[in-house]
């Protein structure tokens, strides 16, 4: 299956029941979003609580969402602050044979920008798979700079970034300086960013109604501005207040009232609060109807 590393992808989350991860859930979950057109999925990674998950889990995860949507590629979160310890899980994950990885610089750490681009290369070495650069700076407390992501990105089995820097001039610098496939990862902006010429997003909120995020990628590659703009409109409330707490929290909150799952999470996340989650539903109910 040839990837082309583009469109609207879901960092998909972890249902759980009673501590365990419910994989029923995780199936049924992963069909749907495969029904409304996604192009791929993000296997343990943030939303995902990949940081939560047991040893284990995350490669049942993976076997889980590869006999339920055998169609869709799927990448593999990594994230540690050892570079050893990053390059040994990339190296076994690769066994499995997934599309590539979605990979922090090292956590906590805040190592310099020689160190981010050496733990790049190592980990890319040990997986010898495709990887894409998950730039959040609000969570690791580094940023990898432009020049950083423009040095990787000469190794051709580097192919793309999640960008979460939180600044439309990152996004159009990294579409304009560099041949990565650029992916926005702050869900507000994923209008201006697609806008802008980046090739999709890793979307937490495409969980819900991801067909209309579907058809906002597809206005935008058309031209039809005014339509997509009318689409991003309509979502802004609902992904403004699925991140009002720390995510996913809010997401879980609204797909377990949906039936998706259960509203479990693994400490130390707790449940979105009443207030917010009472939010989320007016929210979704203003959401456009299909057609």
């Amino acid at each position: 299956m040839e990837t082309n590393y583009e469109g609207i992808w879901v960092p998909i989350i972890t249902p759980f029941s009673n501590g365990q991860v419910d994989h029923p859930a995780l199936a049924k979950l992963a069909s749907h979003l495969a029904a409304g057109g996604v192009a791929g999925l993000v296997v343990g990674a943030t939303t995902g609580e990949g940081a939560l998950l047991l040893p284990g889990e995350q490669e049942a995860i993976f076997a889980t969402l590869r006999q339920a949507v055998p169609q869709l590629p799927l990448l593999l979160g990594v994230s540690h602050a050892s570079t050893q310890l990053a390059a040994e899980q990339a190296r076994r994950l690769s066994a499995l044979a997934p599309e590539g990885f979605l990979v922090t610089p090292p956590v906590y750490v805040r190592p310099s920008q020689e160190g981010v681009r050496r733990h790049f290369e190592v980990i890319v070495e040990a997986a010898d798979r495709p990887l894409l650069i998950y730039n959040i700076p609000y969570r690791c407390g580094v940023t990898v700079e432009v020049e950083t992501i423009a040095a990787l990105a000469r190794d051709p089995r580097i192919v793309g970034i999640k960008e979460c820097g939180g600044s439309i001039e990152r996004l159009a610098r990294l579409i304009q300086e560099t041949p990565l496939r650029v992916f926005s990862g702050e869900d507000h902006l994923n209008f201006p960013a697609l806008c802008l010429g980046g090739h999709g997003t890793i979307a937490a909120s495409a969980h819900l109604r991801p067909e209309l995020h579907v058809r906002m990628f597809e206005c935008c590659r058309q031209g039809r501005l005014a339509e997509a703009r009318d689409l991003a409109a309509a979502l802004r409330a609902l992904v403004h207040d699925l991140f009002a707490e720390p995510n996913p929290a809010p997401l879980k909150s609204i797909l377990a009232s949906q039936g998706w799952c259960a509203n479990e999470l693994r400490l130390p996340f707790v449940p979105a609060s009443a207030d917010l989650a009472e939010r989320l539903l007016q929210h979704w109910a203003q959401l456009p109807q299909d057609d």
